[in-house]
């Protein structure tokens, strides 16, 4: 059996690379024989992280022969059905799930989470071609019901949960982790973890982050930036730490999806913007709380009946106590996180189920 995969692969971003480890690694622990050739922006790269074949992105003759000689095409996890990154990028992915189909492949969108689309074409193209697709998996019920706007009524549409539920921490990884930034073996201290990422739309919140931070330094807190999209979020890591009046860590070095989740999984709690920092966080039963940029940090954050982290530093610092303190909540946060396990791990279930059929 060989499966293609589509997605943002090899672009550096800590979520999408564990969406690919989380995807393939769930389908082969149901099917230990099964081959993937993945679409990357770096095969290379692909190929020396996830030791599996891979070919550029770019190149439509090696996708349109992979797509030839593959029993199926998933269109893999993440929000790259949306345009507010850009039309060309949307179109790129909906092209390739149109070849596929041309080619008489079955198509899965696997856990994805969809919307925004704001362009008429844009929505009108997305309905047609997802009508024309297998099985669409999606990670929260606003993509459901942003799907069933579209039109889209043909294939069945399930909401599951995001598939990177599936992976866990090794004890390997963390003693590594533990030995490579000993701040986080500290017993001295309890950590706080940070995901920022630019955003022009919310310009200005970094002075009150910053603030936050402060504060919680002096309660006795180590602050520890955590980027996710390695050369992009370091900047923004540095642009909030240069607001402090206190010491922070930053981890500078490019992590693996095991060495991210390892290094999440010592800390007390998560402030995010990146949807898989938080996603990280609920996984390994880590309290967390997100800043709102995008509707899918928001949707997020309805699953575990949390609102956004709010603007004023006063807010700020009261909503986080409060998640640090309240065992009740954190005990819930476990709760729904093994719920969400079992879901993520649906999705292979039903991915293979396709082709079965």
């Amino acid at each position: 059996m060989k499966i293609a995969l589509s997605g943002y692969y090899g672009f550096d971003n800590a979520g999408d690379e564990a969406l690919l480890l989380a995807i393939s690694s769930s389908i082969k622990n149901l099917v230990p024989d099964c081959e993937f050739v993945v679409f990357s922006g770096n095969p290379a790269k692909t190929m020396q992280l996830h030791k599996t074949r891979a070919v550029y992105n770019m190149n439509p003759c090696s996708v349109a022969r992979e797509l030839l000689t593959c029993d199926l095409l998933i269109s893999g996890g993440g929000s790259i059905f949306q345009d507010v990154t850009s039309s060309r990028s949307l179109l790129y992915y909906i092209s390739v799930v149109l070849l596929a189909r041309m080619l008489g492949k079955p198509v899965v969108f696997y856990a994805q989470g969809v919307g925004p689309v704001r362009r008429p074409f844009n929505r009108w193209v997305l309905g047609r071609v997802a009508n024309h697709v297998s099985l669409i998996t999606l990670r929260d019920q606003a993509s459901r019901e942003f799907m069933l706007k579209l039109g889209v009524r043909k294939p069945p549409l399930q909401v599951t949960a995001d598939p990177v539920f599936a992976l866990q921490t090794e004890d390997r990884i963390i003693e590594e982790i533990l030995q490579r930034f000993p701040y986080l073996a500290s017993g001295q201290a309890r950590r706080l973890g940070v995901s920022v990422r630019p955003w022009p739309a919310l310009q200005g919140y970094q002075q009150n982050l910053a603030a936050v931070l402060d504060h919680f330094k002096r309660a006795g807190f180590e602050i520890i930036f955590v980027p996710m999209d390695h050369h992009v979020d370091i900047n923004e890591s540095e642009l909030v730490s240069s607001y402090m009046q206190e010491e922070s860590y930053l981890i500078r070095d490019e992590l693996t999806t095991a060495q991210h989740l390892a290094l999440i999984s010592q800390l007390d709690l998560m402030v995010g913007m990146r949807l898989h920092a938080l996603i990280f966080a609920a996984s390994c039963g880590v309290a967390f709380t997100g800043i709102s940029y995008d509707p899918k940090i928001d949707a997020f954050l309805d699953l575990f009946g949390k609102q956004p982290l709010a603007k004023s530093t006063k807010l700020m610092v009261a909503q986080i106590e409060e998640l640090l303190y309240d065992q009740a909540a954190q005990a819930q946060v476990k709760s729904q996180a093994e719920k969400m396990r079992s879901q993520s791990r649906e999705n292979a279930r039903l991915t293979l189920d396709v082709l079965k059929k």
